[in-house]
């Protein structure tokens, strides 16, 4: 049996089983996913900004930091498992993912962020095959898209980010969007508005694909929402920015949970959920104050730690030592001399 069980391998989770690992309890953390780093791999080549000393980036590399970091203190990885449902014994947790498996803990940490995200798909059927050629859901490499036409479906701060990103590399980039306004800030709306290599097709949307072989998509028709007067447009790439559909069992399996907006765990300012023994970290946790920032995610992830540590054993210190004095993590040699 684990002293802390982690749910969720992004940001808070990551940072969490280092931490954890820093108080010297033994961890387990389980992803639904079957890799870690969370909702940072829907964007690893955007850059993070928002994490206090660390110069911009690209989400890729700080996942890597971050799995870096947490493989300090050897924390087991279950990955590929959704934690479907959490059980309270005496003072024992038992955590179950949706195989049936069981795990076992003394506390628990959610680092679940807004649920399990999975993109949402266009509204007509099409080939499965042109999702494994050149219908995207999410950017794996800018650029794969270079010199090419590019057709972007979608209103929100995602599509209208990825316009301005791919429009540094592509031939030609089309933004459709079935309002007549698009949802992000002014001057981004802006930026895009006036970009000469990107064309925007308001009030309009994608309704069908042309493909010559079957394998994938040739050119695109594109409708307005009231006319319904269409164009077919030749295309190389088609992304789709549509936002997500979010999925955390854990809300709708455990009643004792206290939630904010049914979509967030309801904690105080130290992690603590309305579950004796069960913390949140990161977007999971809500609360008056709440940042939600990695930088945030992170501090979260200590308090929470720092509080599970506690409850384990009520005679351990209130805070972890700073990490410049830990001779174990100085033999490991984790932190990097410039």
């Amino acid at each position: 049996m684990e002293e802390v069980i982690i749910v969720g391998g992004g940001p808070a989770g990551l940072y969490s089983a280092f931490y954890c690992g820093l108080r010297g309890m033994s961890v387990k953390l389980i992803e639904a996913k079957p890799y870690l780093g969370g909702k940072l791999n829907v964007y690893k080549e955007k850059n993070i900004w928002d994490i206090g000393g660390v110069t911009p980036q690209p989400a890729e590399n700080i996942v890597a930091s971050l799995i870096q970091q947490a493989d300090a203190f050897e924390p087991t990885y279950v990955l590929g498992k959704k934690v479907v449902n959490i059980t309270k014994e005496k003072n024992q947790f038992c955590v179950q993912t949706e195989d049936g498996e069981q795990h076992f803990s003394k506390s628990v940490i959610l680092g679940t962020g807004t649920g399990i995200i999975t993109p949402k798909k266009l509204e007509f059927d099409y080939l499965e095959s042109f999702e494994k050629s050149n219908l995207h859901y999410e950017v794996g490499s800018i650029e794969s898209f270079r010199q090419k036409k590019v057709m972007i479906t979608g209103g929100n701060d995602s599509a209208i980010q990825w316009a301005k990103a791919l429009a540094e590399v592509a031939e030609k980039v089309y933004l459709v969007y079935r309002k007549d306004l698009f949802r992000g800030y002014e001057t981004e709306v802006e930026s895009v508005l006036s970009h000469e290599k990107i064309t925007c097709l308001m009030e309009k949307k994608i309704t069908d694909f042309t493909s010559r072989d079957n394998s994938r998509i040739d050119s695109v028709k594109v409708s307005h929402v009231v006319s319904e007067i269409a164009e077919d447009i030749d295309v190389d790439e088609v992304l789709v920015c549509h936002g997500f559909e979010r999925n955390n069992p854990l809300i709708n399996n455990v009643s004792e949970f206290e939630l904010i907006d049914e979509l967030f765990f309801k904690t105080t300012t130290v992690g603590e959920t309305s579950v004796d023994g069960v913390f949140a970290a990161g977007d999971a946790a809500s609360y008056d104050g709440k940042v939600r920032l990695i930088a945030g995610a992170f501090h979260d992830a200590v308090n929470a730690s720092n509080h599970a540590k506690k409850k384990i054993d009520p005679e351990a210190t209130d805070g972890g030592m700073v990490s410049s004095h830990h001779d174990e993590l100085q033999s490991r040699k984790v932190i990097v001399q410039s």
